[in-house]
């Protein structure tokens, strides 16, 4: 049964979803910025445009793959297993956020943005109902799964059909990506742990911070370190953070 201090923090955060739901209808639509696809690094290597743009995506199949082994592998007491199907659409996203990147970078365009940013949404969604499934309910985060599944690709889909209209809409992407990364901060404060190395989560988001700051940086990043985009970067810094939360899962012990 919940407490009533759950249904004081569960209320919150419903209340703070919904408000950004409804102040989203209160911003005119959101076109793709025309400039987006302009990288600072556009140099071609070994016969490859954009080379570090693209290579830099190496490193999230990798930490995908090797998430997804060490799921089938780790012990179970490591895991909540009933939300397992979140914790392994988030590796697979992972590593498919690699290739739907390199298929980007290689020729960035609306039309190929597309399938960055699908792996993407999966990626942040099944990370939040990670963290709700931990932190909050199982069963909640069990059954908000497909829902939210098809919240985010809708999401991405609307954006695209509304380009091809010539009236780009980015609200509900926008979100779909950054909703979650205000609601699972508050999850970390208000909820306790159910395993240690809880500090993992704070320095994921911190490196996807830094990460989203470099990638608005890009030209400025670009010059002061003579070659080393900023987009490049955020590639890097997000993959160590998906990474530090694969260490975690692997040496964490469960409180309770």
């Amino acid at each position: 049964m919940m407490t009533n201090n759950l249904d004081y923090r569960a209320s919150i955060l419903i209340a703070i979803a919904l408000f950004s739901v409804i102040l989203m209808f209160f911003f005119p639509a959101i076109p793709q910025d025309r400039f987006y696809h302009d990288f600072a690094d556009q140099r071609e290597m070994l016969g490859i445009k954009h080379f570090l743009n693209v290579a830099s995506n190496l490193p999230f199949i990798l930490v995908g793959l090797v998430g997804v082994k060490t799921l089938f592998s780790v012990d179970r007491s490591k895991i909540v297993n009933v939300i397992l199907p979140s914790y392994i659409l988030f590796f697979c996203s992972v590593a498919l956020v690699g290739f739907g990147s390199i298929y980007y970078h290689l020729d960035p365009n609306n039309r190929t943005l597309i399938w960055d940013r699908l792996p993407m949404t999966l990626a942040f969604i099944s990370f939040f109902l990670v963290i709700v499934g931990e932190y909050i309910s199982e069963e909640v985060a069990s059954k908000l799964l497909y829902p939210l599944l098809l919240t985010g690709l809708a999401s991405v889909f609307y954006w695209h059909y509304s380009e091809l209209q010539g009236r780009g809409d980015l609200r509900l992407y926008g979100l779909v990506q950054f909703l979650p990364l205000l609601l699972m901060p508050l999850i970390l404060v208000m909820y306790k742990p159910r395993f240690t190395h809880g500090l993992a989560y704070w320095i994921f988001f911190g490196l996807y911070s830094v990460a989203k700051a470099f990638e608005v940086a890009d030209s400025s990043v670009y010059y002061w370190l003579y070659g080393i985009s900023g987009h490049t970067l955020k590639h890097l810094l997000a993959a160590l953070g998906c990474y530090v939360f694969l260490r975690q899962i692997a040496e964490r012990q469960r409180l309770f």
